[in-house]
This record gives structure tokens, sequence and C-alpha cells, in this order.
């Protein structure tokens, strides 16, 4: 009958052995991003920094919010993960996420706070929590400036972080590879060469832009 599943011979099925052998060529497949080395993101919990990682159609990079947390984070089944992985910019109010802060709702769900807006959105499922709630000033005027937009959950991708330290985020389906990051672009802005290493190149941008001003 169409449709109908066949029983697999005895044995053929997965076991422990055989499932991680495919998730280290899954991890060593181009699914896998890397974008932190060892040492860039802080140790301390909480701890965030903002990357670079995958390309819209439109040619434009996704920038995406690295936050260190308790181990088991954001990972897949057998996989080690202390990191999240979310949206570069609150969902509400634009804000940049990596001025988020980090904590543990009653249930101790892992939550990321805007704290411009006051939104909260689950870490795990990317649920909104709060959505734009007004408590005080400030977030009162967030409110009054977003009231019209819709309610969006977060996007939370799978994170791995290797032995060697290097944090890797799983991109998000149909996301392009990026074809100029900005340390290339800062690069182009210094005229220096191919050769010199993205981090330097960006120094050397900066360097140059200093001696003009």
């Amino acid at each position: 009958m169409p449709g109908k599943g066949v029983r697999p011979p005895s044995g053929s099925g997965f076991n422990d052995k055989s499932k991680k052998r495919m998730q280290k060529r899954d991890f060593e497949r181009s699914e896998w991003t890397p974008v932190a080395l060892k040492g860039e993101l802080g140790d301390e919990i909480g701890s965030s920094m903002a990357v670079e990682a995958g390309q819209s159609p439109m040619g434009q990079n996704y920038i995406w919010t690295l936050v260190r947390g308790e181990d088991g984070a954001s990972a897949n089944d057998d996989d080690f993960s202390n990191v999240y992985a979310t949206d570069g910019s609150c969902r509400a109010c634009q804000f940049p996420m990596t001025k988020a802060e980090l904590g543990k709702e009653p249930d101790g769900t892992p939550a990321l706070t805007c704290p411009t807006c006051g939104s909260v959105f689950n870490l795990e499922t990317g649920a909104v929590l709060k959505w734009l709630p007004g408590e005080g000033p400030v977030q009162f005027m967030s409110k009054k400036l977003n009231e019209n937009k819709e309610e969006l959950p977060a996007t939370i991708l799978k994170t791995r972080v290797a032995k060697s330290g290097r944090v890797y985020v799983r991109l998000p389906d149909g996301t392009l590879p990026i074809t100029k990051t900005a340390d290339d672009r800062a690069a182009e802005l210094a005229g220096t060469s191919g050769e010199v290493s993205l981090r330097d190149q960006a120094l050397a941008a900066q360097k140059k832009a200093k001696t003009k001003a």
C-alpha cells in the first residue's frame, strides 16, 4: 500500500555509534557556520556579542546575538553548547539585543529581556513572554512608538561549541552564505591586501580613518 511503512531488518536502526557518526558528519558540513573563536565571547553567563552569519536573497547580511548561558543552552542532543543565538535586534523595538539581560522565569525557563522596551523572549523556543509592557517612562515611549507592530517571536538558532572553544550556529533553511563581511568592507575602504587577516584589515581601516581625521 502506498504510504505504508516497511519494517527495517533487525539491527538496521540507529544506535548510539551511528547516531554520533551522523552528527559528526553533520557538524562538519556547511549547515554549521562558525561565528566566534575562543575568547571572543566572554565566559561569564550573560556575556554577549553581535556576529554576522548568513545573507538574505537581497544581499543583506544577517546579524545575530550570541549570549553565554549555562551548559546545554541551545544544543542538539549529544552536542555541547553553553551559548544561545538569537536575533541581532529586539523584535519589538529593534534595540540591539547585545544589551539585553539574561534571566530565568519562575519555572526556570531561560529568558532574554530587552532593556529598552521590556519585551521578554523564551530563549528555548523564541516565544514571547512579555510584549511591550510599557512599564516606566522609557518602556511607555517604546510602546507608543511600536503600538501597531505585530507580536513576533524571537528567532532561536541551534548552537554548538567545539572543544577548541569555537562557536557554531545552524542558520535557518534557505539562508545564503555571506559574500562580503563587515571586515571585508572595512578592508576595501582601507585598501589593504587580501593576504592580511580580516581582523588586521579592520584595524587598518580604523587607523586610516583616525589619520585622516
